[in-house]
């Protein structure tokens, strides 16, 4: 074991923390919004956005390839629009919950976009943190966040499947869900200072 280790795992856990404590807002709200059926599937597409966001920083960490922050933060696009396109949805009287599903998703394939959307913050705090690594400081921090997944996995199958936190999302309503992914959009862009582009 390097002396420097528990810097290093330290500096992982809270690079981790402080860059999933959105994602993990918006995963219990789509898990608590969705049927119980449904969980597993949207558990699993969040495991596969941050995965692919990893990979993403490595690859861009190995090949010394600099994103400007602003331009990262363009990701914040993607669950604005999906927020945006559900609440166009909710404009119909009828059918109202149906069509908010069918414009937002609550499956893999709608978490792993709305986590990779989400993900501005992982990619501009992860890509320097591979960059400066040695190859085990990498090692250390991908157990880490291995780690960190996996918790974070159980925490948002267990919280979505409370029946508070269930009942707290259903009186709030259809709303809910695509006014939190415009919220985390803005967010993500305005973090990232990618709205200096309309200046």
């Amino acid at each position: 074991m390097s002396a420097g280790l528990p810097a290093v795992l330290g500096l992982a856990a809270g690079a981790f923390v402080g860059t999933n404590v959105d994602d993990a807002v918006v995963t219990v709200a789509m898990i608590a919004a969705a049927p119980p059926a449904r969980a597993g599937r949207i558990a699993l597409g969040q495991v596969i956005g941050f995965v692919v966001l990893v990979a993403a920083a490595i690859g861009m960490a190995v090949l010394l390839f600099e994103i400007p922050t602003r331009i990262i933060g363009l990701l914040g696009l993607i669950p604005l629009a999906l927020g945006l396109r559900g609440l166009v949805a909710l404009r119909h009287a009828e059918g109202r919950s149906r069509a908010a599903n069918r414009a937002i998703g609550s499956g893999v394939v709608a978490a792993t976009v709305i986590t990779i959307g989400a993900g501005g913050d992982n990619l501009a705090v992860y890509i320097p943190l591979f960059r400066v690594a040695r190859f085990a400081g990498t090692a250390e921090s991908l157990l880490v966040f291995a780690l960190g997944e996996a918790l974070l996995t159980l925490f948002v199958l267990r919280a979505g499947q409370h029946r508070r936190v269930r009942n707290t999302v259903t009186a709030v309503g259809v709303f809910a869900a695509p006014v939190l992914y415009c919220a985390i959009g803005i967010v993500v862009l305005a973090d990232a200072g990618t709205f200096s582009f309309l200046r």
